[in-house]
């Protein structure tokens, strides 16, 4: 049963608000949240990547657990995991892949499965959250920072099952992994459609374009590339 904001909310460092949840999560645990908000969850999430969102909805194959109704958070990451016997597998690290990259996924997500939360590194764009996450209640959770890969490990306190390994490779399979304290994780996207980095964009923003004033243009780019310092190309 998830823990309420009233019995679990704590007030932090320069007064952000530190949850702590349990999977799988209600509609009133995700109301609760708001962007800026640092979350620690426990209970079964699930990684999901470029293989099992393709397998899975992209070809129709229906997933192995019971999404909805027991393990409502998936994160975007390969696991740095190992199958030390067969069938059974150790995780010594856990970081998410930038989430942006999924964007066309999250609908089918949510609507087909009852998704509550997605953990993914960056945040997704507003249009995600607006026309996607706010119709069906979901909040976006990123992580915070490339060095904590083994402090998220660390919270995984085992390795329930790994589907499709034989079809999409140990890396892009489908892990169920159990949780304690999984966090910091920040609200990047609540379930108003609200974005924590586009909120403060602006005080980022500023000092870049101080830096880069007056540099020349550079000889060489990628195909594609955004040279405006305050633009992003999703």
């Amino acid at each position: 049963m998830s823990t309420t904001a009233d019995e679990s909310q704590d007030v932090g460092a320069a007064g952000v608000r530190e949850l702590h949840l349990n999977i799988p999560l209600t509609e009133a645990d995700i109301r609760q949240l708001r962007i800026g908000d640092v979350v620690y969850l426990s209970g079964p999430i699930f990684t999901a990547r470029d293989g099992v969102y393709g397998y899975m909805l992209g070809q129709g194959h229906e997933p192995p657990i019971d999404i909805r109704n027991e393990c409502n958070v998936t994160i975007q990451s390969a696991p740095a995991g190992v199958e030390v016997r067969p069938g059974e597998f150790e995780v010594a690290s856990l970081q998410a892949t930038a989430g942006f990259r999924y964007g066309q996924w999250m609908e089918p997500l949510c609507s087909r499965y009852g998704i509550r939360a997605v953990i993914g590194k960056g945040g997704m764009s507003e249009d995600v959250y607006r026309d996607v996450f706010k119709k069906y209640g979901v909040v976006c959770l990123s992580t915070m920072g490339y060095g904590l890969g083994a402090i998220y490990g660390r919270a995984v306190k085992r390795v329930r099952a790994v589907y499709w390994k034989e079809q999409l490779g140990i890396s892009e399979a489908l892990w169920v992994l159990e949780v304690e304290r999984l966090g910091p994780l920040m609200v990047e996207g609540d379930a108003d459609g609200n974005s924590f980095f586009s909120a403060h964009a602006h005080e980022v923003d500023e000092p870049l374009m101080a830096a880069y004033e007056g540099l020349p243009a550079p000889l060489l780019s990628r195909l594609g590339e955004v040279r405006d310092p305050t633009k992003e190309l999703i």
